[in-house]
């Protein structure tokens, strides 16, 4: 999915996607593309920076017990924005099975969401990427999504950590391997603003 956006956004063919992957999309507008993996920390780190959460689902297999743990993560962390985006619409063999399907999953989607929730169907995938007129519509939508200010973020400063470097003198390590290290993170802070002396988790 990050592939097909990269590649309607700017027009270059991404191998792989490792880490954050940032695209401008207008004059004034930047998307940060992030991959949440299958691991509840990870969830818990991208529940608290993200703005719009596309909730990838293969239709074939239907919902796993990862997506509503993560539905439940975002819930305590004031619920930003969720599209579903259903995949592998092409494996089903006859339309009655099809519309059956579909209508069992958004009814599912609705129910732990919240009713008329975005949805979009992916039917299949060419060359690694899904298809093209169905990955503009999402991009539209991505464009046009209108986001409020959530209370929980305004009131919880959260760092994003992209690298970290350790800043140790060599001279230090090399005396005693088990000093106190100085390390330093990079990343973003989202919400408020961290003050001076904070406590970090």
């Amino acid at each position: 999915l990050i592939r097909s956006l990269v590649k309607i956004y700017t027009n270059h063919n991404l191998t792989t996607v490792t880490g954050p992957i940032t695209v401008v999309t207008g004059k004034h507008k930047r998307i940060t593309l992030l991959e949440c993996p299958n691991d509840t920390s990870a969830m818990l780190d991208c529940a608290k920076i993200a703005d719009l959460v596309l909730l990838c689902v293969d239709a074939k297999f239907g919902f796993e017990m990862e997506t509503f743990e993560f539905l439940n993560i975002l819930q305590t962390h004031g619920f930003p924005k969720v599209m579903g985006v259903f995949t592998h619409l092409d494996q089903f063999q006859t339309a009655k099975n099809l519309r059956k399907t579909k209508k069992l999953l958004k009814h599912r989607f609705w129910t732990e969401i919240y009713e008329g929730a975005k949805m979009f169907y992916f039917s299949g995938v060419i060359n690694g990427k899904y298809l093209k007129n169905e990955i503009k519509q999402l991009t539209l939508f991505i464009s046009r999504v209108k986001f409020r200010p959530l209370i929980w973020r305004n009131t919880h400063p959260y760092v994003v950590v992209d690298r970290h470097e350790d800043i140790t003198h060599p001279n230090e390590t090399d005396k005693d391997p088990d000093c106190d290290r100085s390390v330093t993170f990079y990343g973003w802070v989202r919400g408020s603003h961290l003050k001076p002396g904070m406590k970090v988790h």
